[in-house]
């Protein structure tokens, strides 16, 4: 809830520089086993132990967005950071931003509490365990609201606001999720930001938002990067159990309690080669998946079906991702 100012580096020492670099195999070693781990997590409840519709009801806090703690939208008491609104742009409210967004999430996780449960189709393209999975993030993630795409890299190159992020996710067990008050971005730029995050923690990220799709993300009303530490998982299996809902819809976080090291002065609002190398590589093995493009679990070719055809008829390319 601090200042961030962009500045030539004044509190990043060569020691933050050297971890930086020497740490990147590290960094993404971790990430790949934590992948792999997210992976079979997920494998697990599409296959082995598949949850049903209605796992939530239709007035749970996953679907409506509303705590019981306060009776309120949830989403602006979990803002755990923001930055100062820029002077220059027009950009919308904080509260439209969160509340937008959430609201999207939310939707996702109401097609699986509907019951008789929506065939899979145009009215229900994810499997349940997808859909409850965004109301997880949605609800219990601690949010960070930053101006644009060149925020993102200004805090993201400040060592102590990376300290400050670990602290935070090392203390809540939650996930964290960037949104960005402007939604006139470059999709290419939010790829290498997205793998810029990827290269500084040892999490995933996926970059939504509403312009053209970005390497594995999808739509999303604002340009959101959740970065997927893991925590997710508690809550989601926690829904097979019979007080298991009543329990996956926490309380607003402290957040006073988190991101006081501010101002962050970061030194750089650009990604590096090593972000933009990881863009690349990820770009093309997307690519190399043919129709089915950059969605992991499902196939995009069913769940944009319309699109694609549509795209066919006009004799244009079956790829509508940004090129990286």
């Amino acid at each position: 809830m601090t200042a961030s100012v962009l500045s030539p580096g004044a509190r990043i020492t060569i020691w933050d520089r050297a971890s930086y670099w020497c740490g990147i195999p590290v960094r993404l070693g971790g990430q790949f086993f934590r992948n792999c781990h997210d992976i079979a997590r997920v494998v697990d409840l599409l296959k082995f132990h598949p949850l049903a519709a209605g796992a939530v009801p239709l007035d749970h806090p996953w679907v409506t967005g509303i705590s019981p703690h306060t009776g309120k939208w949830i989403w602006p008491d979990n803002i755990v950071y923001r930055s100062p609104r820029s002077s220059g742009q027009e950009l919308p409210t904080d509260e439209e931003v969160v509340i937008a967004t959430g609201k999207f999430m939310a939707s996702r996780v109401k097609k699986s509490a509907v019951v008789p449960e929506l065939p899979v189709g145009p009215k229900r393209r994810m499997p349940h365990a997808i859909n409850y999975m965004h109301g997880s993030s949605h609800y219990n993630s601690g949010l960070i609201l930053l101006n644009d795409l060149g925020d993102g890299f200004a805090h993201l190159s400040d060592p102590q606001f990376r300290r400050d992020l670990r602290a935070f996710v090392r203390s809540e067990r939650r996930e964290v999720l960037f949104l960005f008050r402007d939604r006139d971005y470059d999709p290419r730029q939010f790829a290498y930001l997205s793998c810029c995050m990827r290269m500084m923690f040892p999490w995933f990220c996926n970059p939504n938002g509403p312009q053209r799709r970005v390497l594995w993300g999808n739509l999303a009303p604002f340009a959101a990067a959740n970065l997927i530490t893991g925590h997710w998982a508690s809550d989601v299996y926690a829904l097979a159990k019979a007080d298991g809902p009543a329990r996956v819809s926490r309380p607003a976080i402290p957040v006073e309690a988190y991101f006081t090291s501010g101002p962050y002065h970061g030194n750089r609002d650009f990604a590096i080669w090593p972000e933009k190398a990881l863009a690349k590589a990820n770009d093309l093995r997307i690519r190399m998946r043919g129709r089915k493009s950059g969605m992991f679990f499902v196939d995009r070719r069913n769940v944009y079906e319309d699109q694609l055809a549509g795209r066919e008829r006009r004799g244009e390319e079956h790829d509508f991702r940004a090129s990286i």
